[in-house]
C-alpha cells in the first residue's frame, strides 16, 4: 500500500503509523481528511480504530477507507457499519486506490 500512496504524495501530505494504537494517536493529533486502515494491524485492528474515530466528536467527520485482503462479507459489513466510507480489497492496482481515495474526498469537498 505504501507504494500506492506515493502516487498521492504530490497532492496530499501522507502520515504513517506502525500499528492501530499509534495510528489512532496520530489521527487525533493530525486531524487528516482521510485515513486508510488495514483490518489486520498490531495492537488495535482496523475496525476498532474505525469505530473509535467515528465515536469521538473531534474525529467523527474524518473519512475512512479500509484496505484489506479479507474478502469475507462479514469483514466488509463490519467495516462499513463501523463508519468506513469504502472498502478496498488487496491486491489492488495503485491507481485504483488513488481513484477511490479521491472519490471519498470529492464527496466531502476535501480534495485539492
Amino acid at each position: 500500500m505504501r507504494d500506492s500512496l506515493t502516487l498521492l504524495g504530490d497532492e496530499y501530505a501522507i502520515l504513517e503509523a506502525d500499528d492501530g494504537r499509534s495510528g489512532l494517536d496520530l489521527i487525533r493529533a493530525a486531524q487528516p481528511d482521510v485515513v486508510l486502515l488495514d483490518i489486520s494491524m498490531p495492537e488495535l485492528g482496523g475496525v476498532p480504530v474505525c469505530s473509535e474515530i467515528k465515536a469521538d466528536p473531534a474525529t467523527a467527520d474524518i473519512e475512512i477507507v479500509i484496505v484489506s485482503a479479507r474478502t469475507e462479507p462479514d469483514f466488509i459489513e463490519a467495516s462499513l457499519s463501523a463508519g468506513a466510507s469504502d472498502y478496498v480489497i488487496k491486491p489492488f492496482q495503485p491507481r485504483d486506490l488513488v481513484r477511490r481515495v479521491r472519490q471519498v474526498l470529492d464527496k466531502v469537498g476535501a480534495s485539492t
